[in-house]
Parts: structure tokens; sequence; C-alpha cells
């Protein structure tokens, strides 16, 4: 594995961590709460999305596996436990470690398209803008975390 590879895997691991922190202890209410009816999102809808994008980012994009994605039933998930989140989570995370940790330094620099239409981007642009994307998500699940608990004082 190559030292490039080994920091993107820790941050994606970092991430993680973060978010399965957020969500322990949260009740089944707190899981599919949003603040609003429409343009915010369940701490459940947000972990899934989470390990959705990674999928199709890494797995998808970088791997080359098809990981059949349906982005909106990761929004409208609800009804998962922590421990059901916690488990997709690390299956996610698994199957990143092994497709980012085959890649040498000449496939981190290659190109890969990652949207139809839009010309290919390179390997390290698709990791540093799915870390960006990712933080924005974990944030959403922190304030959404913070609105709902604050709403039960």
């Amino acid at each position: 594995m190559t030292p490039e590879a080994e920091v993107f895997i820790d941050r994606f691991e970092n991430i993680h961590d973060e978010v399965k922190g957020a969500l322990q202890g949260m009740s089944a209410e707190e899981l599919n709460w949003s603040p609003t009816d429409s343009e915010t999102n369940s701490p459940c809808a947000l972990a899934t999305h989470i390990a959705g994008t990674e999928g199709m980012s890494i797995h998808q994009v970088i791997g080359g596996i098809d990981i059949h994605r349906d982005r909106d039933a990761e929004f409208a998930a609800k009804d998962s436990t922590v421990a059901d989140l916690v488990a997709l989570l690390d299956r996610t995370l698994e199957t990143s470690r092994r497709v980012l940790g085959g890649l040498s330094a000449d496939e981190l620099g290659a190109t890969r398209e990652f949207r139809a239409g839009e010309p290919p981007v390179q390997v390290r642009w698709v990791l540093v803008n799915l870390i960006g994307h990712l933080g924005q998500h974990l944030g959403h699940l922190s304030l959404t975390k913070q609105v709902y608990e604050a709403g039960k004082r």
C-alpha cells in the first residue's frame, strides 16, 4: 500500500468513527427525525447516504465494482437501528480499504469518469472531493442531533 493511500484510508476511518460516534445512543425516533419536512435529512438518511456516496466514489468509480446505487433510496432511508447503520458503515469502509489499499501511485494519478458527460478526473480528485462531501454530511448529522436534543429540553 502506498503512503498516500494510507493517508486517504486514515481520513475515511476518522470520518466513519465520527459518524458512528454521533449515532451512538440515538433512539429510533431520533434516528428518523429531521428538522423540517423538506430540505433536511434524518440521521438515518445521512448515514445511509454517507455509505452510498463512499461506495459510489470509491467502490464503483475507482474500483470498478458496480454497487447498484439508488441515491433516492438513501435519502428515504428510515427504521434502521444504530447497529444496522454501524454495520453498513463498517462494510463500506472495509471495501474502501481493499480498493484503496490495492492502488499504486500511478493508479492514484489515473483518471476516471466521475459523472457521465463530464471530463474524466484524477482518482486523487475523487478522494479529496469525497472527503469534503462526507465532512459536510457529518456536519449535517451533528447539527441535526444538536437541534433534536435542544428540542427535547
